[in-house]
C-alpha cells in the first residue's frame, strides 16, 4: 500500500534522522518501504536473521524482555517517531526479540545496505545510533553480553564513547567495558586511536596505570575491556575541595610521576595528562588513564610541524601550543600545571578562549606560586617552577630528581617532628588535718606517672602567703 505521507518529510521529523542533509534523507527515503501492520501480527520475531530498521509513524509496539527459560520479565512499549530493529542495522545478527503490534502499526522499513552507506559521511546519525545502542545495553534491553562478558549497567560517558560495568562470568572479575562511538567507527584514525589504546596499556603493567583485560568486536564497534576503578578522578575531587594540604598533593603528584616515569622509559608518551584522567581510591591510590592521545616517543625531534594539536588547552605544554614535534616532556609540563592547580585551587592560565590559552602557556609567566601559597614546602614550590618552565630543554624533567621534591616533603609531612610539650598543672588547696589522706594521694598519682615516656614530675608546695617554699623534682 502507499505510504499515507511523504517518507522524507516524516523522517526529517524524527530524532538522528533530522541530522541528514535533505538530499542524503530524500536518497535514503527512495529506498524505504512502507509497511502496515495489524494488532498481534510480529514485526520482528526472535531468533530471525535481521537487516532491516522499522522506524514507527503510527501505532504501538509491544518488546517482551524473556530470561533464559523463557519467562517474561519485563515488556518494553514502542510508539511513533520510535526506532526497533537497530540492532540488526549495525551487526547484522540474529533478532535478540520479538516484536508485536499492539494496536493498528504503521511503519517505514529501511534495509542495511540502505542505511550503512551514510553513516560514514554523517557522524550525528551514526553518534544518534550510539546512543539508543548505549540505552539498550544500560536498560538491558535484549543486550546483556559483550563478548564473554555479562552487562550490568552504564558507568559514565567521555569524548570517544560510553563506559559500562560487566562481570567474566567464569571470574566473576567485575569490569568497566569501553565501547567506542558509532560516530568514531567510521573514522579510520579515531578508530585505529582507540584500538591502539588497548594495545599500549596492555603493556603497561604499573600499580599506578589502568589496566586493560581484553578487546571486543560487537554491535558494529569495538569494547575494550579495563579494570574497574572505585574512587573518583581528582578533577571532582579538585572542583568539591580546591586546594589540597601539600602533604596530600605531593603523594598525589609522586604516584601520577610515578605512572608518567614507567610510562616513558617504556617508549610512551600521555600526552592528556589531568586532574579528570587521574582516579584515587578510599585509600588514597592513585591510577593513570585514557591513553587515547598516547605516542611513542621519537628518539629525535624533527623540525616539521605536528600534524594537529592534540590534549586539553588548560594542560597543554608550549611546544604542543607552537605545533612542533614533542616527547615526554609535554607530560612533565601537564603535570606542573596539575600542581599548580591542586595547590593552589586554580589554574595558572584561566581565560576561556583557547587561542588566548595557548598563547599563555607559550609565552605568560605563570603566577608565583610562592606569592598565592607562602606555606608551601620549599620541594614542592621547586617542582612547580621547575616542571612550569617553557623551553622544554631547559624544564626540569628528570624523574628521580623531580620525584625526590615530592617524596621528600611526603615524608616530611608524614612524619612531623615531635609536639611541643603540654604542662598540667593540679592544685589541691587543703586544711591541716587532712595531709595525711592529701599526701598519700598525690604520691599515688607520683607512682602512676613515673616511668611513663616523655613525662616529666615536677612537685612543689605553696605557703600560706601565697609563695612556693619548697619545689620538688
Amino acid at each position: 500500500m502507499p505510504p499515507p505521507v511523504d517518507a522524507a518529510e516524516f523522517l526529517a521529523t524524527v530524532r538522528g534522522f533530522q541530522a541528514l542533509e535533505p538530499d542524503d534523507l530524500r536518497r535514503l527515503a527512495e529506498r524505504t518501504t512502507f509497511r502496515a501492520f495489524a494488532p498481534g501480527e510480529f514485526l520482528i520475531r526472535k531468533g530471525e536473521q535481521g537487516h532491516t530498521l522499522f522506524v514507527v509513524r503510527r501505532g504501538q509496539l509491544r518488546v517482551p524482555i524473556t530470561d533464559a527459560e523463557g519467562h517474561e520479565k519485563m515488556v518494553y512499549r514502542v510508539g511513533p517517531g520510535d526506532l526497533v530493529g537497530e540492532m540488526a542495522l549495525l551487526t547484522g545478527d540474529a533478532r535478540r526479540n520479538d516484536v508485536v503490534a499492539d494496536t493498528e502499526v504503521e511503519a517505514f522499513l529501511i534495509h542495511r545496505r540502505s542505511l550503512m552507506p551514510l553513516l560514514a559521511d554523517h557522524p550525528p546519525l551514526a553518534r544518534f545510533l550510539s546512543d539508543i545502542l548505549g540505552r539498550r545495553i544500560e536498560q538491558s534491553g535484549g543486550i546483556d553480553r559483550v563478548g564473554k562478558y555479562r552487562l550490568l549497567g552504564k558507568l559514565g560517558e567521555g569524548s570517544t564513547g560510553q563506559v559500562f560495568e560487566a562481570v567474566h562470568p567464569v571470574l566473576q572479575r567485575t569490569v568497566a567495558i569501553k565501547m567506542l562511538s558509532h560516530a568514531l567507527v567510521f573514522h579510520t584514525q579515531f578508530r585505529d586511536r582507540f584500538l591502539e589504546e588497548a594495545r599500549l596499556v596492555a603493556s603497561l603493567a604499573h600499580a599506578n596505570i589502568i589496566q586493560v583485560f581484553d578487546t571486543e568486536a560487537a554491535f558494529g564497534t569495538y569494547f575494550i575491556v579495563m579494570e574497574k576503578l572505585d574512587g573518583t578522578d581528582l578533577a571532582a575531587v579538585l572542583e568539591r575541595r580546591g586546594a589540597l594540604p601539600p602533604a596530600e598533593a605531593g603523594a598525589i603528584l609522586d604516584q601520577m610521576a610515578a605512572a608518567l616515569e614507567f610510562a616513558h622509559a617504556r617508549g610512551f608518551a600521555h600526552r592528556d595528562v589531568k586532574p579528570a584522567n587521574a582516579v584515587i581510591d578510599a585509600r588514597g591510590r592513585v591510577k593513570l588513564m585514557d591513553f587515547g592521545l598516547a605516542r611513542p616517543i621519537p628518539a629525535v625531534l624533527g623540525s616539521e610541524r605536528a600534524q594537529s594539536v592534540d590534549g586539553t588547552p588548560q594542560y597543554i605544554a608550549p611546544e604542543t601550543a607552537l605545533g612542533r614535534q614533542t616527547d615526554g616532556r609535554v607530560d612533565v609540563y601537564a603535570l606542573g600545571v596539575m600542581a599548580f592547580e591542586m595547590l593552589t585551587g586554580r589554574l595558572p592560565f584561566t581565560t576561556l578562549k583557547v587561542m588566548e590559552l595557548l598563547q599563555s602557556h607559550v609565552r605568560t609567566p605563570p603566577p608565583d606560586i610562592r606569592a598565592l601559597r607562602p606555606d608551601l614546602p620549599a620541594g614542592l614550590v621547586e617542582f612547580v617552577r621547575g616542571t612550569l618552565v617553557k623551553d622544554p630543554d631547559k624544564r626540569v624533567t628528570d624523574w628521580p630528581r623531580l620525584r625526590a621534591m615530592l617524596r621528600c616533603e611526603a615524608a616530611d609531612a608524614a612524619s612531623p617532628g615531635p609536639p611541643p610539650a603540654r604542662e598540667d598543672v593540679i592544685r589541691v588547696r587543703y586544711q591541716p588535718g587532712a595531709a595525711p589522706r592529701v599526701e598519700a594521694a598525690v604520691e599515688a598519682l607520683e607512682r602512676a606517672l613515673r616511668g611513663l615516656p616523655g613525662v616529666d614530675i615536677a612537685r612543689g608546695r605553696m605557703s600560706p602567703a601565697g609563695q612556693e617554699d619548697s619545689h620538688e623534682p
